[in-house]
């Protein structure tokens, strides 16, 4: 069975735990591609998950389906989101994915 979140902090301190819901790991995704001038993200419907965010046995692992603008250098672009993903997630949440995996499915003019 699969997590729905990632436990930050277990310390027995009698105050409690620190963890963080896969959906915040998923927002915090679609922002760092959002800043990348050449990608676009895929518009979530019923059909497609774009953005696929998996919790198991506190590993992360997250794969974007990304389109790319035209002529745009399709290996510096997918590195460029692997890493602002990876840096976004660590400076928010102090929690470091496992894998980061991007998907190129088409391309914009």
């Amino acid at each position: 069975m699969a997590q729905d979140y990632i436990v930050l902090n277990t310390e027995a301190s009698g105050n409690g735990m620190i963890s963080i819901n896969k959906s915040v790991i998923y927002a915090i995704a679609e922002l760092s591609i959002d800043e990348i001038e050449d990608a676009r993200r895929i518009v979530k419907t019923r059909f497609n998950k774009p953005l696929t965010v998996k919790i198991e046995n506190n590993t992360l692992s997250i794969e974007a389906d990304v389109k790319l603008k035209y002529q745009a250098n399709v290996n510096q672009t997918c590195e460029l989101i692997q890493n602002k993903i990876y840096e976004n997630v660590f400076n928010m949440t102090g929690y470091k994915a496992n894998s980061v995996k991007v998907n190129v499915v088409g391309f914009d003019i």
